[in-house]
């Protein structure tokens, strides 16, 4: 993700001659079956076989049978998607020349095009303290590059408080009505309560987390003394980084912090897609893909993806 490419159009040209092509040819046509659209009908009933969910297993069939069954439905192909995209100040936070505003909106371009150039429409809510601002749902290519514009020129607050990332998803699933795939684009640092809005949220949508991070997030580097700053707060703290049980405390703090999101995840019921500024997109995307068909057909929530 080459620090150049930050206008709407450079971005997305270039993720439709590489990465879309690539993941065209690694997904074979599988991309469409990771999400169920909103319309769901019954269509018949079937022996089960090995590798079916069990979520769709009709115990009243299998006991008059004798033998399992399952329900096979008829989908609406049609889906609607919406991005919750974080775009408060810690976003901009990068230890390289990628910052974690590059990686979301590159992750957005990726997922809409995916998504638009088989029918689908995208909407998004971009956030900061709280919700900015609405971009209703829409199809094509000219819809994704105003939601890419509406991210280059979006709020850019030099403080806005702690987010308050709970009442965005309350809001969220206000203006959220129909059945949706819900992308929560986010580094998740928050006001602390917002996991039980979130596993709201999953009880009427599709969910997936997609947590932006950087390395130097989870490991300080021996560096000397440095001044930090809350990005959010303003806040600021003189360590030293050359003291070695500081930099192991920090380690072993970024580490529980992430475990305790990730235990935060799976007890909404929510997949978990890590996306860090040295990812490269297109693996972690793929390992995405591979992590829903294997829940699909474990029936399992609550897992968690990063690039290899």
């Amino acid at each position: 993700m080459p620090a150049s490419a930050r206008t709407p159009e450079s971005i997305l040209r270039r993720l439709e001659w590489t990465v879309l092509r690539r993941l065209d040819g690694l997904l074979q046509g599988d991309f469409r079956t990771l999400f169920r659209g909103a319309g769901i009908d019954l269509a018949h009933l079937r022996e089960y076989e090995e590798g079916d969910d069990v979520r769709y297993i009709d115990w009243n069939v299998t006991a008059r049978h004798q033998s399992l069954h399952v329900r096979e439905y008829q989908e609406d192909r049609e889906l609607t998607a919406w991005f919750v995209l974080d775009l408060s100040p810690s976003v901009d936070f990068g230890s390289d020349s990628i910052s974690k505003r590059m990686v979301l909106a590159e992750f957005t371009a990726l997922m809409a095009r995916l998504l638009t150039g088989r029918g689908n429409r995208c909407g998004a809510l971009l956030f900061s303290g709280g919700v900015d601002r609405v971009v209703p749902p829409r199809a094509g290519r000219r819809h994704v590059l105003h939601l890419l514009d509406m991210l280059a020129v979006g709020p850019r607050p030099v403080r806005a408080g702690v987010t308050d990332l709970g009442a965005v998803l309350r809001e969220t699933a206000n203006v959220v009505r129909r059945r949706s795939v819900v992308f929560v684009v986010s580094d998740f640092i928050s006001h602390p309560g917002w996991e039980r809005s979130l596993g709201f949220l999953a009880r009427r949508h599709e969910v997936v987390a997609v947590r932006l991070c950087d390395p130097s997030e989870a490991q300080m580097p021996d560096i000397g003394l440095l001044r930090f700053q809350d990005a959010e707060t303003g806040e600021q703290i003189l360590v030293d980084t050359n003291d070695r049980g500081f930099r192991r405390r920090f380690k072993a703090a970024a580490q529980e912090a992430q475990e305790n999101l990730r235990a935060s995840f799976a007890r909404a019921g929510v997949d978990c897609l890590e996306l860090s500024t040295e990812d490269e997109l297109t693996d972690a995307v793929v390992q995405f893909a591979r992590m829903r068909r294997q829940r699909q057909r474990g029936g399992s929530r609550g897992a968690v993806a990063g690039a290899a």
